[in-house]
């Protein structure tokens, strides 16, 4: 009648903890911040500028995504936990509950497996695009590490129109 097996698979997938999950630099933001370079110091030329900065912007946002991607999974998970303990309280009962009462039941039931499910599917996907991410923050970090001139930067943010 009633599929407690759904109970038992959510707890084993939130050992993964989805809350582990960092939200995502502004990478535009830090890159701008940095202070110029000294006029005879090694400088990244305008065009490497500019790529890092597009590439920054381009972070930034698929940064902002997986971050409301993995908000979306936490909201699911805390639903679950929640349908979880009220169904693990109400089992030693059920024998007392009506027909609405068991409907109901049954009902929570099939939420937490959709809900269970769902994180199933959707958990390892946010996985693979996180990692991606942080492959390719660090690449940034890699390729836009020289510093860069004050004339040059005010330059390619009047190219991009950044403020």
């Amino acid at each position: 009648m009633i599929r407690l097996v759904a109970i038992a698979a959510l707890p084993a997938l939130l050992v993964f903890g989805t809350s582990a999950a960092d939200a995502a630099r502004p990478l535009l933001a830090e890159l701008l911040a940095r202070a110029p370079v000294k006029a005879g110091e090694p400088a990244m030329s305008p065009l490497a500028l500019e790529a890092c900065l597009r590439k920054a912007r381009e972070l930034d946002a698929t940064g902002t995504a997986i971050d409301y991607q993995i908000a979306a999974i936490d909201r699911e998970t805390a639903e679950a936990t929640f349908l979880e303990n009220q169904i693990n309280a109400e089992i030693p009962v059920l024998g007392g509950y009506d027909e609405p009462g068991l409907n109901a039941f049954q009902k929570r039931v099939i939420r937490h497996d959709e809900l269970a499910k769902k994180f199933k599917a959707e958990f390892p996907l946010y996985r693979q695009k996180q990692k991606a991410y942080d492959a390719a923050v660090a690449e940034f970090d890699r390729d836009c590490a020289r510093g860069f001139t004050a004339s040059d930067l005010g330059a390619v943010k009047a190219k991009l129109g950044i403020k």
